[in-house]
């Protein structure tokens, strides 16, 4: 099979394993606390293999922003559940079953688990959503207007500074949390996950002698992405300032509480997704032409900052990666 014809897969690091997917279907390979890996897989189902007009150019990167979003949510959660020991599982089940008991006597059926999962995966975005729009939108914003900055006067140098703060901000969140012994852990997964992937590009064989001798940071991962991110929030948050002052013309007269709701509310709504579209396609675009001296700069952060947030596995690790990708291809 061609370079031109393989399929390209990705994934994410998830607990004590690793996620991988192609454009139609994805696996979820966890370690079980007994030492065996339990593999799953699944059916993407992404409305853009069903409606060929999600897969244009722009329109493709908002929906692969959120269908990479929910299916990493899934995968987390899947992850969780078989990696948790069998002994806290018991527990669990011992006090949710008292609690059915007393709230609902009988037994639960499948439609109503898979409902309740449904819910909990909804349910479990939102205070992630919540976190990243206050550290990365409120937070920037906020600081900056106190450091004395006014965005109506001068909306280019405000949202410049406040993306300093937001990337200072970002930095120091992952900087924190690799200190955690569980997220040490996880990059060491997603250091596996990459060189998995390498090799599978290489077409080389996956095996763990050889997977073993890829480096552990990949141009195509989402930090990447999230740096891309970072740099074209620069350019276009002052361009919906300037696009309301010109389409409304009252807006510098309201009170600065209403104005900084209206500019965080039009960033999530209507800026975000321009700046995952833009983003989605520059990844592309740098995949495409890696070799090029202007995207080696672009994406030089990104794997500057993956030094942090990949770790080298060890072989047990790789097996778990190898495993994933085996069973998507």
């Amino acid at each position: 099979m061609s370079d031109e014809t393989r399929p390209h897969i990705g994934g994410q690091a998830v607990i004590e394993g690793v996620m991988i997917r192609n454009r139609d279907i994805y696996s979820i390979a966890v370690r079980k606390p007994n030492g065996d890996i339990e593999v799953v897989r699944r059916d993407v189902n992404s409305p853009a293999s069903k409606h060929k007009f999600l897969r244009t150019p722009f329109l493709r990167g908002v929906i692969a922003l959120f269908e990479n979003l929910v299916l990493g949510i899934k995968s987390l959660l899947y992850s969780a559940e078989v990696a948790i020991p069998e002994d806290e599982k018991t527990n669990n089940r011992k006090n949710k079953s008292k609690g059915q008991k007393e709230k609902n006597p009988g037994n639960t059926n499948h439609a109503d688990t898979k409902s309740s999962s449904n819910i909990f995966i909804v349910f479990g975005m939102i205070p992630a959503l919540a976190l990243g729009v206050g550290l990365f939108l409120v937070l920037p914003n906020v600081s900056t207007h106190f450091l004395g900055l006014v965005e109506k006067d001068t909306p280019f140098l405000f949202n410049i500074v406040a993306g300093l703060i937001r990337l200072a901000v970002f930095l120091l969140y992952i900087v924190v949390i690799s200190f955690m012994k569980d997220i040490k852990r996880t990059f060491q997964y997603h250091g596996a996950e990459h060189k998995s992937i390498f090799c599978y590009e290489d077409n080389k064989p996956l095996i763990i002698d050889e997977v073993r001798k890829y480096k552990t940071m990949h141009p195509r991962c989402g930090t990447s992405f999230l740096f891309f991110v970072f740099f074209i929030t620069i350019i276009v948050f002052p361009l919906i300032t300037v696009a309301v002052e010109f389409l409304y013309k009252d807006f510098i007269n309201l009170h600065i509480i209403y104005r900084k709701l209206i500019m965080i509310f039009l960033h999530i709504v209507v800026a975000l997704p321009i700046i995952a579209s833009l983003s989605y396609e520059l990844l592309k675009l740098s995949d495409k032409m890696q070799n090029s001296l202007l995207m080696k700069v672009l994406i030089a952060p990104g794997l500057l900052l993956q030094r942090i947030t990949t770790k080298e596995p060890d072989d047990k690790q790789l097996e778990v990666a190898i495993t994933a990708v085996k069973t998507v291809l």
